[in-house]
């Protein structure tokens, strides 16, 4: 069995869904910082070593240092060492990993990604590159399951094999359940250490089917999360997909299926928000579920994401070039986000290659989506380019028929008014005593003043409002025109 390729940077393989020791950092490995913060509400944990995994603990916030081989904790704005020793550097100025078990601070990690809390306060860590599943307990490190050899083999404790596990979850009963990764399946280890393959067919090569627990197959599975009744989410990576599994069963839950690239094995990755069955993702990976809220570290959008209990798709911060700012959601940027936890209104994101954990405020019950001209155009798949003006409207092509389409005269543009808004779900209603336009949807409302001003103008019994006048009249709504495509896309803020 073969890793895989998972992205490619300036031509360069970087194995980043494994933190594999060929991607190196170039900040400072050592040195412990406190928290710095940007004086809105967002704070940075720096001089970190491409870190992964995040769960809250009993007493503070635990980051999975991957490349420093170590598991930090962060309490009242102090950083410090949980478990890992020093190591010595190899040729790249990297901490070699290893395998030791014993007092935490003489234990010797190799890339750990992933990690939680049971509820008697001990951490579980997916040493993802010893492919192994190690305890942290009263000042200890334990092996719970795996040989420390990839492979595929349930049973108990040392019996057992995984093939480069990464992705943790904890049910209330402390069972544990373990993305393993290059297996492609999901496996629960129960308290007793007893391991069992919990969904998905063992392969060496992923795949999509959805179905009963037993048939299911999934595509290097990363993110795991519960929904709080039991049931399960899988980041399910290669495939761009979010899955589910309850009662038994695995379903889609967000993201579209699309073509499978031969070269990778992996289907074409996308961005685009809405309604949850037509959402894309690029390589999606941690995971958290809060107040009815699934959070997405989608990480080669370079965003995170939510998928709201209405079932829509929302990208709450960053934007699709990766950077390092921090600030307004519209204006914080990441690169590659991998995983994610929630404290007291705080999302807290490792931003894996910018050697730091940054938060974003949200607010589950009332979530406030990024809305920007760049982030609604880059959300959009668009048709090809043709001299007809397309138009989007909350994601979806609007159809106009032949002789009531959109046009141009000199540099604006004008639309059909009916068409546009009644494709949207709007009622729109002509009111003769006053000249007015009257448009109505739920409890939203606007009304368009019919009259001589160019602005709004009437051909052959059709009303067309030029885009300009209609921008004015709806600031709530977001315009963004694509040049290059002669689109259209408008978003209700809705």
């Amino acid at each position: 069995m073969k890793r895989k390729v998972w992205h490619v940077v300036g031509g360069t393989a970087l194995v980043l869904l494994l933190t594999s020791p060929s991607v190196y950092a170039t900040t400072s490995i050592n040195q412990l910082v406190p928290t710095a913060s940007d004086g809105g509400g967002t704070h940075v944990v720096n001089q970190l070593n491409q870190p992964w995994g995040l769960t809250m603990s009993q007493d503070g916030l635990i980051i999975v240092d991957s490349a420093n081989q170590k598991i930090r904790k962060l309490k009242n704005g102090k950083l410090m060492t949980v478990a890992g020793a020093e190591r010595p550097l190899d040729a790249y100025g990297q901490p070699r990993g290893g395998y030791v078990d014993g007092d935490a601070i003489k234990a010797v990690f190799n890339h750990p990604s992933f990690a939680v809390a049971d509820t008697k306060g001990n951490l579980y860590i997916s040493d993802t590159d010893n492919h192994v599943i190690r305890k942290i307990t009263g000042g200890k490190v334990y092996t719970l399951a795996g040989t420390g050899k990839p492979g595929y083999k349930d049973g108990k404790g040392a019996e057992a094999q995984f093939y480069t596990p990464t992705g943790l979850a904890i049910d209330r009963d402390d069972n544990l359940y373990v993305a393993d990764t290059l297996n492609n399946v999901i496996r629960k280890i129960a308290p007793d250490g007893a391991v069992t393959t919990f969904a998905g067919q063992q392969t060496e090569i992923g795949g999509y089917t959805d179905g009963s627990a037993g048939e299911a197959r999934f595509n290097e599975p990363v993110g795991l999360a519960f929904d709080g009744t039991g049931g399960v989410y899988v980041s399910d990576s290669g495939n761009q997909l979010i899955r589910f599994i309850s009662d038994g069963k695995v379903t889609t839950f967000a993201g579209k299926a699309t073509i499978i690239d031969k070269d990778t094995g992996y289907m074409d990755g996308g961005y685009r928000n809405g309604d949850r069955y037509e959402a894309r993702f690029n390589h999606p990976q941690g995971l958290i579920y809060v107040d009815g809220v699934l959070f997405i570290a989608d990480s080669l959008n370079h965003r995170v994401r939510a998928v709201q209990s209405d079932g829509k798709v929302r990208n709450i911060a960053g934007q699709s070039t990766p950077g390092d700012t921090i600030g307004s959601a519209e204006n914080k940027r990441f690169n590659q986000p991998v995983a994610l936890a929630y404290t007291e209104g705080q999302l807290y994101v490792s931003d894996s290659l910018n050697n730091k954990v940054k938060t974003v405020p949200v607010h589950p019950k009332r979530l406030e989506p990024v809305r920007s001209t760049e982030d609604l155009l880059a959300g959009t798949e668009l048709l090809p380019v043709s001299e007809e003006i397309q138009v989007w409207f909350d994601g979806k092509h609007v159809d106009f028929q032949a002789g009531v389409r959109p046009y141009k005269a000199g540099d604006k543009m004008y639309l059909p008014i009916r068409p546009l808004f009644e494709q949207w779900g709007a009622k729109v209603e002509w009111l003769p005593a006053t000249k007015e336009v009257q448009l109505k949807k739920e409890n939203w409302s606007a009304t368009i003043i019919r009259s001589d001003n160019v602005q709004v103008v009437v051909e052959a019994g059709v009303t067309y409002v030029e885009s300009g006048y209609l921008k004015n009249t709806l600031p709530q709504f977001l315009f963004a025109y694509d040049e290059e495509y002669n689109a259209l896309v408008i978003d209700s803020g809705q």
